[in-house]
């Protein structure tokens, strides 16, 4: 979350933007969404984007 930007803003104008959003984690200042392939360039250069990151698969070995 970029300085001067609440996470409920950011998570506003990523919504407009095409992010769906699931979460809003205020104490730490991240937004949790899903979006269609082609909207993540669209969404790091939002004001207060810190980063944009795809999801990922988490394996643990046992």
């Amino acid at each position: 979350m970029g300085r001067g930007y609440s996470a409920d803003e950011v998570a506003a104008t990523c919504t407009a933007a095409g992010l769906r959003v699931e979460k809003v984690l205020h104490a730490v200042g991240v937004v949790i969404g899903t979006c269609d392939d082609e909207h993540p360039p669209d969404l790091a250069g939002l004001p207060g984007v810190g980063s944009v990151e795809p999801d990922g698969e988490v394996h643990l070995d046992r």
